[in-house]
């Protein structure tokens, strides 16, 4: 992988981009500002954006004159718009294993608060006793429904609840 430095300037988003990534430019930025320029962006043989929109407008942001790029000449013009699609898919199907991420989190020295990864904090809240009704022992349970657009984010929203050690089931109505 050849990367090559380029002036901001150069660069041109890729028109048909169906990413809305406005909402992370600045935790992107943020990213950069703390940690410098660490992942490329990839371009193709014209200084087209292929993968990194996000971290192209965070430059802007943070007024750099030049970004580090990957060109992406070995890959045919249908290949460059699959890889665009792909890049951007494939960060969808990774989840947190929130245990592991509690545990990473509490023994890092560094405020990540702009990245929302705060847990919520757990309170303990004192809920009255239910009285015995002929024998019968209530124990009162709380719940949520949560609507997902589809299967992917369902099983993703369960596992994350299942991973933080809460119960779930999966209904599909």
């Amino acid at each position: 992988m050849n990367i090559v430095e380029k002036k901001v300037s150069e660069l041109v988003e890729y028109e048909g981009n169906p990413r809305v990534n406005d909402d992370a430019v600045t935790p992107v930025a943020e990213s950069i500002k703390s940690f410098g320029f660490k992942q490329p962006i990839v371009i193709d043989k014209h200084d087209v954006i292929v993968a990194g929109h996000t971290r192209y407008r965070a430059a802007i942001k943070l007024g750099l004159e030049t970004v580090p790029c990957v060109v992406a000449d070995d890959l045919t013009e249908d290949e460059v718009r699959a890889y665009r699609l792909v890049d951007n898919k494939t960060s969808e199907y990774a989840l947190w294993d929130v245990g592991s991420l509690i545990k990473e989190l509490s023994t890092i020295d560094f405020d990540l608060r702009g990245w929302a990864f705060e847990m919520p904090a757990s309170e303990e809240i004192e809920i009255p006793a239910v009285p015995d009704v002929q024998g019968i022992e209530y124990k009162e349970k709380f719940g949520i429904v949560i609507d997902c657009p589809d299967e992917l984010t369902q099983r993703q929203v369960y596992e994350f609840v299942t991973g933080g050690g809460y119960c779930a089931r999966i209904v599909s109505i």
